[in-house]
């Protein structure tokens, strides 16, 4: 099987997996941002320029890739008619039409996940994404599991991001139970702040940290956040 891009990652992580709908509470919309964004920036698609202490982001090859939501990311960067930093393109790139829908339908042409379209209330329907073949998603899981629970040091890069991404958006505690998360707050903190040295990683994280801490602002002053 075609090795998964951290988006897609990111989804199956939050997806449940006989249900095919998305953990409640959590923000996987800006981790899957995030994780486009280091995607493409690891890829040298992408170039950042600091700028009054923010990362402005540029295009520097806009080639197709043949994949739609970087296409469409691609697209939307370079017609844009002004810059803009990290943070708010990953606030463009989780707020985009059908994300989840075309990140699922990738999935689903590699037999990783089906798509189902249910009734509600037999007025309104609704796509959810079940669990088809669950090698990808246990693959997925052992990595995280060894390097959120366990003390070793060598992590690869990949890794440290996606869990770095599924930590500050609130995915790992519907996963993993929030009383063992709790319990690796140090090593979740360690892996966050310290492993991914590469600028990409430093700067999707950073992004995400600033959307969810503009989130917890937003539920203070309203009382509550709808994602």
């Amino acid at each position: 099987m075609k090795k998964l891009r951290l988006h897609e990652e990111i989804l199956l992580l939050a997806l449940k997996d006989q249900e095919g709908r998305t953990y409640s509470g959590t923000s996987w919309p800006y981790a899957v941002g995030g994780a486009v964004l280091a995607e493409l920036l690891l890829e040298g698609r992408l170039r950042l320029d600091e700028r009054d202490r923010k990362k402005y982001v540029t295009v520097v090859n806009g080639t197709p890739f043949g994949e739609p939501v970087f296409d469409q990311v691609l697209e939307k960067m370079a017609t844009a008619k002004k810059s803009a930093d990290m943070t708010t393109w990953m606030g463009r790139v989780a707020g985009m039409k059908d994300l989840k829908h075309q990140i699922a339908e990738q999935l689903a042409l590699r037999g990783v996940l089906q798509i189902e379209t249910h009734k509600v209330m037999l007025i309104f329907s609704q796509r959810v994404y079940p669990e088809l073949d669950p090698r990808a998603e246990l693959e997925i899981m052992h990595r995280v599991e060894h390097a959120v629970f366990s003390d070793d040091s060598d992590l690869d890069p990949r890794t440290a991001i996606l869990v770095s991404l599924a930590h500050v958006s609130g995915i790992l505690v519907p996963v993993f139970g929030k009383k063992r998360v709790a319990e690796r707050k140090e090593r979740l903190d360690r892996i966050t702040e310290e492993r991914p040295s590469a600028e990409a990683a430093r700067a999707a994280i950073e992004a995400t940290q600033a959307a969810m801490a503009a989130i917890m602002t937003a539920t203070v002053v309203t009382g509550a956040v709808t994602l």
